[in-house]
């Protein structure tokens, strides 16, 4: 019976490493030799890829003070928040972002910078305008310049009130005779 057991246990292991030479022949084992080569270029997305941001044009006021349109549209698909200068928002795919900055600049400056920030600093931009060196020292020197007069009522405009009756030149053509 001893006998009977020893070449049961013989036979089961001829048996095994029988099993395991033929599968290593056959390339089942695959799995685990053989390799796989893939090729691929992983980008990041840049500000420009997500915002569009375009500047108006300068508006040069008295004492080295200047003001411009900065408009910022999100032309991805996520939702991103921003923040220029001191305001801070979420803008929604497709949603655009004006504002009319005024601040007060160096004289001397040659190009001011505003600083844009977004998606906990993944986007983190200056943008930079130039500014003309003539127009900010002319509107220091010149304090009877013209002013930015977006939000001036019609009375804040220096117009006279002319008083028909002081004035002789009266437009007889358009007037109404009964």
């Amino acid at each position: 019976m001893r006998i009977k057991k020893c070449m049961l246990v013989f036979y089961s292991i001829i048996l095994i490493y029988c099993l395991f030479l033929f599968v290593g022949k056959l390339n089942t084992y695959a799995w685990f030799t053989d390799e796989v080569r893939a090729n691929g270029d992983i980008t990041n997305a840049t500000t420009k890829d997500l915002l569009s941001i375009s500047t108006g044009d300068v508006i040069y006021q008295s004492k080295c003070e200047i003001s411009q349109k900065i408009s910022i549209k999100n032309i991805s698909g996520i939702k991103i928040p921003i923040k220029l200068v001191d305001q801070s928002l979420l803008l929604h795919p497709g949603e655009t972002f004006n504002k009319t900055m005024k601040q007060k600049v160096s004289c001397e400056e040659k190009e001011h910078h505003y600083h844009l920030l977004g998606l906990n600093h993944y986007i983190d931009e200056m943008i930079s305008v130039p500014l003309d060196q003539n127009k900010l020292s002319g509107m220091e020197n010149n304090s009877e310049s013209p002013q930015d007069k977006t939000n001036i009522s019609p009375k804040s405009m220096n117009d006279k009130k002319v008083d028909p009756k002081e004035n002789n030149q009266v437009d007889k053509k358009n007037s109404v005779q009964s």
